[in-house]
């Protein structure tokens, strides 16, 4: 009886939340006290009015992540691969003094700590790993490896082909031969030219008036690695299970090691995701609930998202697919509804930065303004009105506030309120000019400034 009211309560939850946030179609997976239950809602596609069923395949955007960092754990556990080796050991170029990825090892890629750009501004897709990594350059660079936190799915395609180059075989070939035949995990591509698995949802755009669109999924296969899996919310949590005590298993077989699998969620001391997570490991962000430690991620492709999360103190997994852009909002809906039920998920909070500052620097930047870039990211500060205004290249501007320790708020007017935190970082010996600015994870450096090749 506890089951089957444990399952029409979160069936209850997941409809409620879905049709709130204009969600055509989701899937909810959640392993509780060694029982799992999932619940499905809505339609695959809007157009067809096929139903989700517990086996449709949703886009996983970047819970791809930590799929491929579990690949890179199995390569770890077999001595094929140091995590705190230089990848150049097995990629080439060492003799490059400017090297992009001269002195970043496996767990630099993995934690976003590499120092690399998020995305580069490239004027053309490159079509495969071996030649996106080695048309590197060093304008790539953003910071000395192991000195910040910026995420980074350009990381991502170097975690990829350090994949390719120890196997020797593809990113997704690995894929399916060290996990799908060995684990029975039901995973397929996203990216072109592969045709859509079977299965496959339609992504959709919610409109101002709630309406669904369709919408198509896209990714440089090159960036396959950070974001181009997808699967169903049940696939997700056996995954997750896989990173509890043996005894919660759900595979076939055996990911990895629990000690190789323990360093994906083993915090990074330099791992500072400020907007993104309370830390992070070589694969997981850390996220916190009361004093509970939880791993998961986030992703969102085109017009779906993903959350995943894994408790592994409680033996606990939480996972979310859903079919639109606004799943990112039946996420928040979900989060607090599980609370209600007694599972409290770790999920991190975006702090009002402005009020609450951050402990970066002592104090404010006096100057700000200026241009910051992030490969094809930019954003500028400039003077308004006696204050200051930032505009980001993606679309989002509004008046700047700031705070203590660096931190700031914007506030678009022209996206309707939306408003953004976070925080300016300077140089310790000169605390009154800012050199970087860092949002949603990412770390802008200030246009002008060298960065160095080496830690």
């Amino acid at each position: 009886m506890r089951r089957t009211i444990v399952r029409e309560a979160l069936s209850d939850l997941l409809l409620r939340s879905a049709r709130r946030t204009g969600v055509p179609g989701a899937q909810l997976a959640v392993y509780h006290r060694g029982e799992l239950h999932t619940c499905v809602t809505g339609v695959e596609d809007s157009a067809t009015g096929s139903p989700v069923e517990d086996s449709s395949l949703f886009p996983l955007g970047s819970v791809t992540k930590p799929v491929t960092a579990a690949l890179v754990m199995q390569l770890v556990e077999d001595g094929d691969v140091d995590l705190d080796a230089p990848v150049l050991d097995h990629l080439g170029g060492a003799g490059s003094f400017d090297h992009p990825l001269r002195g970043v090892t496996a767990r630099h890629l993995l934690s976003h700590t590499a120092g690399l750009v998020s995305e580069r501004s490239a004027d053309a897709p490159v079509t495969s790993l071996r030649r996106y990594v080695s048309s590197l350059t060093p304008e790539d660079r953003i910071a000395p490896p192991g000195t910040v936190f910026s995420y980074s799915n350009t990381g991502y395609a170097v975690a990829g082909r350090l994949v390719e180059a120890v196997t020797g075989q593809g990113w997704w070939e690995t894929v399916e031969s060290h996990l799908c035949w060995s684990t029975g995990m039901e995973l397929a591509p996203v990216p072109a030219p592969r045709p859509p698995a079977p299965g496959l949802v339609t992504g959709h755009a919610v409109d101002g008036a709630g309406r669904a669109h369709p919408v198509g999924f896209h990714i440089e296969p090159a960036l396959a690695p950070a974001g181009g899996l997808a699967a169903s919310a049940a696939t997700l949590a056996a995954f997750g299970r896989a990173f509890l005590d043996p005894g919660h298993a759900a595979l076939d077989g055996e990911v990895a090691s629990p000690e190789a699998l323990g360093e994906m969620g083993r915090s990074v001391s330099v791992a500072d995701p400020f907007g993104l997570a309370d830390g992070w490991g070589a694969g997981w962000s850390l996220h916190l609930a009361g004093d509970r430690l939880w791993y998961g991620h986030d992703g969102t492709l085109d017009g779906a998202t993903c959350n995943l999360r894994v408790d592994p103190e409680g033996g606990t997994v939480v996972a979310l697919t859903t079919n639109s852009t606004t799943g990112v909002t039946t996420w928040e809906h979900l989060v607090r509804g599980l609370r209600e039920l007694g599972v409290d998920v770790g999920h991190y909070r975006q702090p009002d930065a402005a009020a609450e500052g951050s402990a970066a620097t002592a104090t404010a930047p006096d100057r700000v303004t200026g241009h910051y870039g992030n490969g094809g990211l930019s954003a500028e500060v400039v003077h308004d009105r006696g204050g200051h205004r930032l505009v980001m290249s993606n679309g989002f501007e509004g008046e700047l506030t700031t705070g203590p320790g660096g931190a700031f708020r914007v506030v678009s007017e022209r996206h309707g309120g939306i408003a953004l935190s976070g925080r300016f970082l300077t140089d310790p010996a000169a605390p009154g000019r800012a050199t970087a600015l860092q949002y949603n994870g990412r770390t802008l450096r200030l246009s002008g400034l060298a960065v160095g090749p080496n830690a």
